[in-house]
């Protein structure tokens, strides 16, 4: 929902640009008319860059929920529409109409709820996102994200262009399309793709995913100067990722799909979220130097007093690893085990207890497990 949103808006803003008003004042020339060359040229750009962003994400993000289907198609049918041989301001205007038209519904009527494949695409999108942002920063994939569509749309006008200037463009025609922008970021060889696969990122999803508000400067990194080698502050970065994926799977995707499964959260017990929380807890309480990581049943990076600094193979194989198949299922109900009690209590209490258990022999879970059970009998 939140990528379709920035979509809609990204449409319905361009007009309202100075640079969009600019493009729209370019056709009240009275020299320009929709049978010439010149104005299919210029239409033909326009309604690229108007509906390309739209359409990519379409082809990658495609709406399952037939009520966002319902708002998204009218939106959709609009920028298919598009043509160079008609007067493209009404299009245009259409589009912006639908645009926002389909925000407000977004905003105001009822979406389906989320199907399993659908939570379990926005977790695997998330974590792709985030080792991402952690491996090249995200000013930096930023740049080279608008570096490889600056190469599309170059080519878009450079290939109109030549067909106006040529007089091989009629009425009733369109441009040979230029090859589409590389739609994919692999991870694994940092590296722009046509194809997706396990350890590749939508480049239109991300768009939509990412925060944008960030200064471009005055440098132009490209591919090439990406790091073949976890850098020094590789650790941070790491630790971030981490971290932050781990908290959005504790407090968002785990109750939205246990929601989606009617079962309780706590019923999910799997090894790969286990392994990702005893390397959280280094990060947060060791300051990335490996204790319980030492003892992940899965990913196996590190031992007992490393720095945790994980290797680009390390985030490929966070990438294979991921447990979509036994997400799917629904979790069997758990009836033992322990799991951390999220609460806030009295802070008087809390530190009386602390002394207490300061010097008792057992453990503070074990203290707590008794207090449990004489709240528990006292209310029975």
């Amino acid at each position: 929902m939140q990528r379709w949103r920035g979509a809609l808006l990204d449409i319905e803003q361009i007009g309202a640009m100075p640079s969009g008003q600019r493009m729209r004042e370019q056709f009240n020339i009275p020299q320009l008319r929709p049978d010439g060359p010149l104005y299919q040229w210029l239409a033909s750009i326009i309604s690229r860059a108007v509906s390309t962003p739209f359409t990519d994400l379409w082809a990658a993000d495609y709406p399952t929920d037939s009520a966002l289907l319902a708002v998204l198609q009218p939106v959709h049918d609009a920028v298919i529409a598009f043509t160079p041989d008609k007067e493209l301001p009404p299009q245009w205007g259409r589009l912006t109409v639908g645009a926002r038209t389909a925000l407000a519904a977004l905003d105001t009527q009822p979406m389906g709820e989320p199907t399993v494949d659908e939570v379990i695409t926005d977790i695997l999108f998330a974590l792709k996102t985030t080792l991402l942002i952690s491996a090249v920063g995200q000013q930096g994939f930023i740049r080279l994200f608008t570096e490889e569509f600056a190469r599309y749309f170059q080519g878009v006008a450079a290939e109109a262009l030549a067909h106006s200037l040529n007089g091989l463009m009629r009425r009733g025609g369109t441009p040979a399309p230029a090859a589409k922008p590389r739609g994919y970021f692999d991870l694994a060889t940092n590296q722009f793709v046509e194809q997706p696969s396990h350890t590749t990122l939508s480049l239109a999803g991300f768009k939509y995913f990412a925060n944008r508000d960030i200064s471009l400067g005055d440098s132009n990194p490209n591919i090439e100067s990406l790091p073949k080698s976890p850098p020094a502050v590789a650790k941070q970065s790491a630790a971030q990722a981490i971290v932050n994926f781990y908290t959005d799977w504790e407090e968002h995707y785990r109750t939205a799909l246990a929601a989606v499964h009617g079962c309780d959260e706590r019923n999910f017990q799997i090894d790969y979220f286990g392994d990702l929380g005893r390397m959280r807890h280094d990060y947060v309480h060791r300051g990335g130097i490996s204790g319980q990581s030492d003892g992940c049943k899965l990913l196996k990076w590190f031992k007992t007093g490393d720095l945790m600094t994980p290797t680009p193979q390390n985030y490929c194989e966070l990438l294979k690893a991921f447990p979509a198949d036994e997400l799917r299922q629904k979790p069997a109900e758990r009836k033992t085990g322990r799991e951390r009690l999220k609460i806030q209590a009295d802070l008087k209490l809390l530190r009386e207890f602390e002394r207490l258990t300061s010097e008792f022999k057992g453990s503070k879970g074990e203290a707590l497990d008794d207090a449990l059970k004489d709240w528990i009998n006292k209310m029975q």
